[in-house]
């Protein structure tokens, strides 16, 4: 029986389960005991070898040897035809073959039918594709002889039960493959779909692509929008990058046009044919692996979509183990998901570039708007304060109307200037947060108090609906303060003579909720969708003739942005409006409560 011992010699085959392994154990030691042999073993093909999986009655360290399938089909051909067994005589055994056999101790008896030490007898097992699969052999028959026709019926009977659980031990093995590469490949893709940046995303599972396929190492490319290319690589125990950038121009566009036709493309001098490769760029690409040490890759093209985003090359020392079909199928969907990783860091990529022009663009235009609105104020207050040096008693009546209007114009530009500056500030990026735990209790109570005035000018009653307790949220109280300042002095402005407005807070869970509802003109459902845009103003001619700078629910908005919380409406024109202010609660031991005094 043949096996070779090599760096491989005694390791245990891999199983898809326990009981087909224990079903071929049975096989061959009844084979054994029932056809009258003294040994006997299964051989499975993998890849270019035959691998002793089970035996009978044989030393330590045969289950697991391999022979080479070139000897086992040369071994073959000199065999002769016993229906389903073969026969090779002593006489007729190739030197190559004795290499990799296990040759029993024992005397041939006397006469022709003798059985030699060195006779071969074994079963060929073939698929329905008429492939060889693996064999069934018998070694050392218990009466020394060669068996005859009644043994030989009985080892046929065994051959065909031996082909079926061998096929079966196959399919399995490959449905356990498939389902190893399956849970490994969406590891990977895990891996790198977690990742923001493309070094990330390379970074992330190449280690874990090494393993998965029982490569020592890989390299990975990917393409950018330029026209260049950023390229990882990793080897176990090495720290060493070979000279990719020698290749590069031959594998850019193999990516490319392997991309278009979903092809993986196992490479090395056993299989150095493949579309669109010439001989010299052949032998340019295998004079390189040669100098790397690399004996078999896989080129694995990337992409999303129609777009080729790069290229995956996994890497073996020797090219005596081929690249399974199920390898390279979970080869190419690895390609697409990791196409897709990269396609969506560079996406991030560029949106974080975007964000970054943005944020650029707001605090430039932060300075601007301050820059101006400071500009502006020095002769805002020069104007104002000689307004108001003017004796408008000796003046006629129109001239204290014109400086009255005058004076009117200077308040509302007054007005404008500090909306613009706090809205700059609110917008700056650069303004940091540091929160403490505020009373919205107080701060309600407050706002009440400074918009007493104003409500009875109107002849508006303001009230307030208020918890027991302290209702705490954190923030920075002023501008907690601005923000129901804001909603309250614009519930008031739009409400008519003899409405209401209500102020309540309520503490639900985590969260703070306070509302102001108005019974004013409302708001119709089209102006509702912009209300919080800088500079907008209804359009409700009702509310046109109301003077306002169209930013203070644009503050609003970023202020409560700021303190992590939510503002909505609910309005119907002419039944009034509710302003909804949601902020998380405060959670921690108080010290000190804000509370505006």
């Amino acid at each position: 029986m043949q096996g070779q011992h090599e760096a491989r010699d005694g390791e245990v085959p891999p199983w898809a389960d326990d009981q087909t392994r224990e079903h071929l154990q049975v096989l061959v030691e009844g084979v054994a005991a029932l056809a009258g042999f003294e040994q006997s073993a299964i051989l499975l093909r993998r890849d270019g070898s035959f691998q002793v999986v089970v035996a009978a009655s044989v030393a330590d360290g045969f289950v697991g040897s391999m022979t080479p399938a070139g000897a086992i089909e040369r071994e073959l051909e000199r065999s002769d035809d016993w229906g389903a067994w073969r026969f090779v005589p002593h006489d007729r055994v190739g030197d190559e073959v004795l290499d990799y056999s296990h040759i029993p101790d024992l005397t041939p008896l006397d006469g022709e039918d003798a059985w030699h030490p060195l006779d071969s007898l074994f079963a060929p097992l073939y698929d329905d594709q008429g492939e060889l699969r693996g064999l069934l052999g018998v070694d050392s028959p218990r009466d020394g002889r060669v068996p005859g026709p009644a043994k030989i019926d009985v080892l046929t009977r065994y051959a065909g039960v031996a082909r079926t659980l061998v096929l079966l031990a196959l399919e399995r093995e490959q449905l356990n493959e498939k389902v190893r590469m399956a849970t490994e490949a969406r590891e990977i893709v895990r891996l790198a779909l977690g990742e923001g940046t493309l070094d990330r995303v390379l970074a992330a599972c190449r280690s874990t692509l090494v393993e998965c396929f029982d490569a020592v190492g890989m390299w990975l490319t990917a393409f950018d929008e330029h026209g260049g290319a950023s390229t990882t690589s990793y080897a176990r125990g090495s720290d060493v990058e070979p000279p990719y950038s020698e290749i590069d121009d031959v594998v850019m566009d193999l990516a490319h046009r392997y991309w278009a036709e979903q092809y993986v493309a196992p490479f090395s001098r056993s299989v150095p044919a493949h579309p669109g490769l010439p001989a010299e760029t052949r032998d340019q690409l295998l004079g390189f692996l040669d100098r790397i040490g690399v004996g078999s890759v896989l080129f694995v093209p990337l992409g999303a979509g129609t777009e080729c985003l790069g290229f995956l090359v996994l890497t073996r020392v020797s090219d005596s183990r081929s690249w399974t079909e199920v390898e390279r199928d979970a080869a190419l969907d690895i390609g697409r998901d990791l196409g897709t990783a990269i396609a969506n860091a560079r996406q991030l990529e560029r949106e974080r570039a975007v964000v970054d022009r943005l944020r650029k663009l707001d605090s430039y235009r932060v300075e601007v708007v301050n820059t101006l609105g400071h500009e502006l104020r020095n002769p805002l207050f020069s104007m104002s304060a000689n307004l108001e040096l003017l004796d408008v008693d000796s003046l006629d009546e129109d001239g204290r109307h014109s400086v009255e209007a005058a004076t009117r114009g200077a308040a509302r530009m007054r007005a404008v200037i500090d909306d613009m500056l706090t809205m700059a500030q609110m917008s700056d990026p650069r303004l940091e947060f540091e929160p403490v735990p505020v009373d919205m209790r107080r701060v309600v109570a407050d706002v009440l108090d400074e918009c007493r005035a104003s409500a009875e000018a109107a002849d508006v009653t303001c009230t307030a609906e208020l918890p027991p307790g302290s209702v705490l949220v954190p923030g920075q109280p002023d501008e907690l303060h601005r923000v129901l300042t804001n909603l309250t002095s614009n519930a008031i402005k739009y409400t008519d003579p003899g409405g209401s407005v209500t102020v309540r807070v309520a503490s639900r869970g985590g969260l703070v909720v306070t509302t102001v509802t108005d019974t004013g003109i409302g708001i119709s459902d089209a102006d509702q969708q912009e209300l919080f845009r800088e500079f907008f103003r209804s359009t409700n001619p009702a509310a046109l003739v109301r003077p306002g700078t169209g930013l203070g629910l644009a503050i609003v908005a970023r202020i409560v942005s700021r303190h992590s919380g939510t503002i909505d409406l609910s309005s119907e024109r002419g039944r009034g409006t509710t302003a909804t202010v949601t902020l998380p609660a405060y959670v921690g031991k108080v010290v000190n409560a804000i509370s505006l005094d």
